[in-house]
């Protein structure tokens, strides 16, 4: 998972029949073409239970998100009914446990699901891709484990998910589906582990797909205001998915499934802090993304995000331990890994980009700047420990850090490899091997990973893992950036363009951009806090033109004089000022800069690296 800020119940008559004849496992039906008040009824069709008493489980953690969700609360009107339907005694045991009394006579459940995107926005509020929307007539976005859970100690059956949708919407998902008619989708899945890994999009389609690498990748957009259209994102995403194929020779997967939902900019669905993001699956991935009018800044976010979600077909799909191959939904016990499965990936999805030609060395240099500079923000903690315990305190907090010291440590990591190989070895040949013993349905021992990496490079490596990974010292950036011809200083001086203190911000309720964080006498223009930006050199700022137009105005890359039309209140004059940015002496964190003339040796790690 990435992160960034900018029903009508079948009749008691048909349940039975249905019983009878049912195949081993879970037979469920949702029905979307009868939603009132966002809920939609779930009937469960259970399998055969031999204990006397047995507890319906609704997730509280959820695979590739490291905090406690608690879906259980979103379950209303719970009910549990014998073959004849009567009603089997239930009681709760906190928000996700509903324990059934009677159990072996249990043959159905009914209860009623309310969607989380709604949900009031507070320290509980789920990450929309990982929730669930139900907007009728509209969209209906399925995780399956915030509709449905599992009898515990049944979680391994097979399941089968019959939907009733209305005959103008499309399921897009990598699940196995069969479209028995235009208003009836059937939904299979060998186990919950493997339902919940196959999130569903519903709307009236918009769809396009490409081949690559031996994969079919299909793309799913909801786009609330047209601004996007899954055309567009196929062309988007093709660059990046010829780069992965370029990388690792073929697509680790032979099918992949992109869904996005992209809210307008005024949409009551965003999120109060601005966050949006995705969430990873083995097979596709769920996105919620801002309609941006400007295409290179779509095209940048998207590129951006998808990358990383992409890539985690490789780690954990291909490779992971028992805690991700068995996820307990109820009480998981944590992977040590994080480093790799977030922290690799993330440093890879910049790596692909840089080798494909999408993003130049200078970018990926500047990226990896911007991780050392986020990265100061966390105290250095072991990384393994801190991902054994991410779901409590202090840990759960330092979450982020897995984009951030995660990716450098895949940096350092991928040079010390090859520098004790002589560049015959690589990170990437390691995490191949990894997939090639493993792949999606063996998982390997927490313990045992870092002595097979170490295995499989160099004894060397240990003491990395030892003094950077297991260990809690600082990365040395110094040491290592320099043996590809980077020079690192933790403080320097440089000089900078700039028109002063400014800073802008947008009214979604008047639908303008305004000064922030600044006075008038720390700027060029003379902007006070709160005044309206009107124009730039002559064109209206608005939400198509704002990046294009005040960037600049924040991050000047030329001494051309810039004229801005503004106005102080919603109805004060007009008035049009001009400024030249002028150059400062500033003290500058985390400087990383190529050397002019690397040596021989640098110059070759430098080019295996970013050329491969």
């Amino acid at each position: 998972m990435k992160t960034f800020y900018l029903a009508l119940g079948l009749g008691l008559a048909v349940a039975s029949t249905a019983q009878a004849q049912q195949p081993a496992g879970y037979q469920i039906s949702l029905d979307l073409q009868n939603i009132q008040n966002d809920r939609v009824k779930v009937v469960v069709n259970t399998p055969p239970v031999k204990e006397a008493q047995v507890t319906y489980v609704m997730p509280s953690v959820v695979p590739g998100s490291y905090s406690k969700k608690d879906y259980g609360r979103f379950v209303t009107s719970f009910k549990a009914f014998d073959s004849k339907g009567k009603q089997l005694k239930v009681k709760n045991n906190g928000p996700n446990l509903f324990v059934i009394d009677n159990a072996k006579n249990l043959v159905r459940l009914e209860y009623l699901v309310d969607d989380t995107w709604d949900a009031k926005q507070d320290d509980s509020f789920i990450f929309q891709p990982g929730g669930t929307n139900i907007d009728a007539g509209r969209n209906v976005t399925i995780n399956h484990y915030g509709f449905y859970g599992y009898l515990e100690g049944y979680k391994m059956q097979p399941y089968q998910v019959s939907v009733q949708k209305p005959a103008d919407f499309y399921g897009a998902s990598a699940l196995d589906v069969r479209h028995e008619s235009p208003t009836k989708d059937v939904f299979t899945a060998n186990s919950y582990v493997t339902l919940a890994d196959g999130p569903v999009l519903y709307n009236k389609p918009d769809t396009a797909s490409f081949s690559t690498g031996g994969a079919r990748i299909s793309v799913a957009v909801l786009s609330e205001g047209g601004l996007v259209k899954a055309a567009q994102v196929s062309e988007m995403l093709r660059p990046m998915s010829e780069a992965l194929t370029k990388f690792f020779g073929k697509m680790p997967v032979p099918k992949y499934q992109f869904l996005m939902y992209f809210p307008g900019l005024n949409s009551p669905l965003n999120s109060k802090n601005g966050g949006y993001g995705a969430m990873e699956h083995s097979y596709s991935s769920l996105y919620f993304l801002p309609e941006i009018p400007d295409p290179d800044r779509m095209r940048s976010m998207v590129l951006e995000v998808a990358s990383h979600e992409f890539l985690h077909m490789l780690a954990p799909l291909n490779i992971h331990s028992k805690e991700i191959g068995e996820f307990d939904f109820q009480n998981p016990k944590m992977s040590q890994h994080l480093w790799l499965y977030e922290g690799v990936t993330e440093y890879v999805s910049q790596l692909v980009q840089v080798r494909g030609g999408l993003i130049t060395p200078d970018e990926f240099r500047e990226r990896m700047k911007d991780k050392i500079d986020k990265a100061q923000k966390f105290q250095d903690v072991s990384f393994t420990e801190m991902s054994r315990k991410i779901l409590e305190t202090p840990y759960k907090d330092m979450y982020n850090n897995v984009y951030e010291k995660g990716a450098l440590i895949g940096l350092l990591l991928d040079i010390r490899i090859r520098e004790l190989s002589q560049g015959r070895q690589t990170l990437r040949d390691v995490l191949l091997a990894l997939r090639e013993k493993y792949g999606p349905d063996r998982s390997f021992e927490d313990s045992q990973l870092i002595p097979e990496v170490v295995a499989l490079t160099n004894p060397q490596v240990q003491q990395f893992f030892d003094r950077y990974v297991i260990g809690a010292e600082p990365l040395p950036l110094t040491e290592y950036l320099g043996k590809i011809g980077w020079v690192y200083a933790p403080v320097g001086q440089a000089k900078v363009k700039a028109f002063g203190n400014i800073g802008f911000g947008y009214d979604q309720e008047k639908d303008q951009f305004r000064a922030m964080k600044t006075k008038a006498d720390e700027n060029a223009f003379g902007l006070k806090e709160g005044d309206v930006i009107v124009a730039v050199n002559g064109q209206a700022v608005n939400m198509q033109t704002a990046e294009k137009l005040l960037r600049p105005l924040v991050e000047p890359k030329t001494a051309e004089p810039v004229r801005v039309k503004f106005r102080s209140g919603a109805s004060g004059p007009e008035q049009e000022r001009q400024a030249t940015p002028r150059e400062f002496d500033v003290e500058v964190k985390n400087i990383v800069e190529a050397v002019p003339t690397p040596t021989p040796t640098q110059q070759a790690l430098q080019d295996g690296l970013l050329k491969g």
